[in-house]
């Protein structure tokens, strides 16, 4: 199974996919069995490299927004450790 997003009709049996439409139209995420949080997490940094606002992705996520901020400032961190001068 691929990661990464795919049109429900492309993946769903139809069956499924009318029951799915019954509860939910838009953006459903649907998390791996294995990799439940580092999806969770590529998806907040996902979501906010297209702009979308901490609450909104806290809603979307299913976690509050303080824990957004967390994943968010995690990012940053590494990545000030990838960029940072390594002179000693």
């Amino acid at each position: 199974m691929k990661n990464g997003y795919a049109n429900a009709r492309d993946v769903l049996p139809q069956e499924l996919l009318a029951q799915v439409q019954q509860h939910w139209s838009g953006l459903l995420w649907v998390p791996s069995r294995n990799t439940f949080y580092l999806d969770r997490k590529k998806l907040v940094r996902t979501l906010r490299a297209e702009g979308v606002a901490s609450k909104e992705i806290a809603r979307l996520a299913g976690v509050s927004t303080r824990r957004v901020n967390q994943i968010l400032q995690e990012e940053r961190e590494e990545s000030r450790q990838f960029s940072a001068p390594s002179g000693m």
